[in-house]
């Protein structure tokens, strides 16, 4: 039998996902941060974990860099080899990665595992893990679902707010706390500074890469294609103000390891 996260990513096409414009948005945005942190290096080795069907990785290696893939999906996996077979990716999962070797990736992509690991021990060890196999100068972007999203759209526009906070599956700040067997973890700013810190990471910046674009996809899909490259233009101008970072779906936070502190303290 498939698990409840196969038989998601079998419905929901992810390849079609990042094709429509509110993805468009979030892929654009996305690597252009990307390209700023490679900088004019020509072949980074980048490890894109839940690669999905390569999108990403696709277009990454196209440019020169090389590319390995790991998806725990085996249906995001064909879909990928039948665009691009010569793709090396394998199935597994982003916390336990023994076939990398430590401290080889020049850049590592989380761009959707820690939506699907529920509680702070799943996620810390996903971020471990990509820490082991980072270089000391390498460089993670890590994807988040944002709490807001999930409390506007699923919870107050379906009107199931009040079912979900006396069932205990929401807060009284408003937090959603998914329990485990769900597909969906939801979090804050605070919580990924939380996470950075149990996995020994520093941030050098987090933006939002599709801005209000999920919440306006009806909107944009019918935008003239001139004013919808200047939405486009206007994402990739504020999508790093601390301002707007609840304001998408997700967000994108770009870390580092942080140096480690010796005995005492020094």
């Amino acid at each position: 039998m498939l698990s409840p996260i196969e038989l998601h990513y079998a419905k929901h096409k992810e390849d079609l996902r990042l094709q429509r414009r509110h993805g468009i948005v979030e892929y654009t945005v996305t690597m252009a941060v990307l390209h700023r942190f490679i900088g004019s290096r020509t072949c980074c080795r980048i490890l894109d974990v839940g690669c999905g069907t390569g999108r990403y990785a696709i277009a990454l290696r196209e440019e020169g860099h090389d590319v390995e893939c790991v998806e725990l999906v085996q249906h995001n996996i064909d879909v990928m080899l039948s665009r691009e077979p010569s793709m090396r990716v394998c199935q597994g999962d982003a916390r336990h990665m023994p076939w990398i070797a430590d401290a080889s990736q020049d850049i590592v992509l989380l761009l959707g595992p820690l939506y699907h690991l529920i509680g702070d021990e799943a996620k810390t060890a996903a971020l471990s893990e990509a820490r082991r196999v980072l270089r000391p100068d390498g460089v993670m972007l890590v994807a988040y679902l944002m709490n807001e999203y999930s409390i506007l759209q699923y919870c107050f526009d379906q009107d199931r707010i009040g079912g979900l906070m006396e069932r205990g599956f929401v807060d009284g700040t408003f937090h959603v706390r998914t329990p485990e067997g769900e597909l969906y973890d939801y979090v804050r700013l605070e919580d990924i500074d939380r996470l950075n810190a149990a996995a020994g990471l520093r941030r050098l910046t987090i933006f939002s890469p599709e801005g209000p674009a999920d919440y306006m996809r009806t909107r944009i899909n019918y935008m003239a294609d001139d004013t919808f490259r200047r939405f486009i233009d206007y994402q990739l101008a504020v999508c790093e103000r601390p301002d707007l970072l609840g304001a998408g779906s997700h967000v994108v936070d770009v870390v580092q390891a942080a140096p480690r502190t010796a005995p005492g303290g020094k």
